[in-house]
């Protein structure tokens, strides 16, 4: 991940929360909506969006869940604090959670300083997790290894002699990369890779002072050198490792930390016919003694040097007979997106491929034939992953409704439930004095938000009350609403 100093600085100015009254009964949510070029199919079905943009002119940047048609599921505003990125599904004690990063960013690397929290399917807090040795983890890595470890990557700002790569008596601070393997529950560490043990800051394509923010003269300029920004782990105990700024992969022994083979940069163990860049979110698909398969996120390029001119999503084979690498497949950005920094490619049990165009602002889905299935730009923001999964909410929280009498008499009702994926309906309900309760009609769940247009009488004098019942299958009440008054209707454009 890399700098977008046009969105964050935008951002920072911006009020902490505003609403900009896109639904009636929950005026304090404003999620950025997304611009969908090329709707999917089955649109409204069980599998959702993952996404966490900021920057931009947003309101509320967060943590997000979508239906592919872009209506919202789930607004994170509360939930997850300060800067969220890499939200998306993954199992911890075998169960399906939420994940996500919260805490800061800085502007001048891409760079964070926080923790990564998991969420059960009601939305509650599970564990907020926490590294060994004292490391505070970054923004762009946790990935969780049997339920039950979890892989994350720390940007350590580090006093070094600098002297031979260029620096003079002044320029001490290196941003060293490492990456660690800990137990979820306990925090207790299993291992840590520290880069300046292995590589040579030499092979950085971002040798110190190509920038005032790599100028290594404090902690705040240090040179990010190598730019950690993914880790896998094996069923050996080996890792899989993207360097960003080395654009390169490498294949870290488990055991002492060596470098296996790597993949790209000054390097490469490998031969290959194709080029490659700043590349993101390298995972590990197949492995044999003799052959293996990656797939990541090509950005091939970071705003100053260029590989490709459009970004893609590869798979790669390693041939570790001939030491050579061979694109498998191929899904290549539509309309001529080259995205600087972010990104990343997920490989969906069905051989599609969801990619998230990083700093471009956009998301993709690709078929087994690499054809663009479902394409979105995000409104005036960007995520720095995005995924695809299945999801089952059911959340702590109360429906939320409110109700508004219209200067005809009728009422309008609109309730919603954050998060939820199982109401099929809603059951309104009125009461009145002396009237008791009186059952003013049901509506089919098409979208966040529901409403009902109610020209009965009864309900609506003083003391008149109304209340929604969320329906799942087979009719069965999942929640009722806390009943409300109703006030005074104002139209809004």
């Amino acid at each position: 991940m890399a700098p977008l100093r046009q969105y964050l600085l935008l951002a920072a100015s911006l009020p902490f929360a505003l609403a900009d009254g896109q639904y009636r009964s929950r005026p304090d949510l404003a999620p950025p909506k997304l611009n969908i070029t090329v709707p999917a199919p089955g649109a409204n079905g069980t599998e959702y969006v993952f996404l966490a943009p900021y920057g931009g002119s947003i309101q509320q940047a967060g943590a997000y869940i979508y239906r592919k048609d872009g209506d919202l599921v789930w607004s994170g505003i509360g939930y997850y604090n300060g800067f969220v990125g890499n939200f998306h599904l993954t199992t911890y004690h075998n169960e399906t959670v939420l994940q996500g990063f919260q805490g800061t960013i800085d502007t001048s690397h891409g760079e964070g300083f926080g923790q990564h929290v998991i969420l059960n399917q009601n939305y509650e807090h599970v564990v907020s997790a926490k590294t060994g040795n004292h490391r505070i983890p970054s923004i762009h890595e946790f990935n969780v290894i049997n339920g039950k470890t979890a892989l994350v990557e720390i940007y350590l700002p580090t006093v070094a002699n600098l002297s031979a790569y260029g620096g003079n008596a002044s320029q001490k601070w290196i941003g060293n990369g490492l990456f660690q393997e800990f137990d979820i529950e306990t925090g207790d560490l299993i291992f840590e890779w520290n880069s300046l043990d292995h590589v040579d800051p030499a092979d950085s394509l971002v040798p110190l002072n190509s920038s005032t923010t790599e100028s290594g003269l404090t902690a705040t300029t240090t040179w990010d050198y190598i730019h950690l920004n993914s880790v896998d782990k094996d069923r050996e105990g080996n890792y899989l490792l993207s360097s960003r700024h080395f654009s390169t992969i490498f294949k870290i022994n488990g055991t002492d930390g060596s470098i296996i083979w790597q993949l790209g940069g000054h390097h490469s163990t490998f031969t290959y016919n194709f080029t490659f860049g700043f590349q993101h979110h390298a995972r590990w698909h197949y492995q044999s003694p003799t052959t293996e398969i990656i797939s990541f996120f090509d950005n091939s390029g970071n705003g100053e040097i260029t590989f490709n001119n459009v970004s893609r999503a590869l798979i790669v084979q390693l041939d570790h007979v001939a030491n050579t690498a061979t694109i498998l497949r191929k899904a290549t950005a539509p309309y001529n997106i080259q995205a600087a920094s972010q990104g990343n490619a997920q490989l969906l049990p069905n051989e599609h491929i969801f990619v998230n165009w990083g700093s471009a602002g956009a998301i993709s889905e690709f078929d087994a034939n690499n054809q663009v299935i479902y394409h979105a730009f995000l409104e005036n923001s960007v995520s720095y992953r995005g995924f695809l999964g299945n999801w089952t909410g059911t959340p702590y929280e109360v429906p939320a409704i409110t109700a508004y009498v219209e200067g005809s008499g009728a009422v309008r009702l609109y309730v919603s439930w954050n998060g939820d994926t199982e109401t099929k309906g809603w059951r309104f309900y009125g009461t009145g004095v002396g009237n008791g309760t009186r059952y003013l009609g049901a509506v089919e769940r098409r979208s966040f938000e529901t409403e009902l247009v109610w020209s009965g009488q009864g309900v609506t004098s003083a003391g008149g009350r109304f209340y929604a019942e969320a329906v799942g299958v087979e009719g069965r009440v999942l929640a009722r609403t806390h009943s409300v008054q109703a006030t005074e209707y104002i139209a809004v454009d």
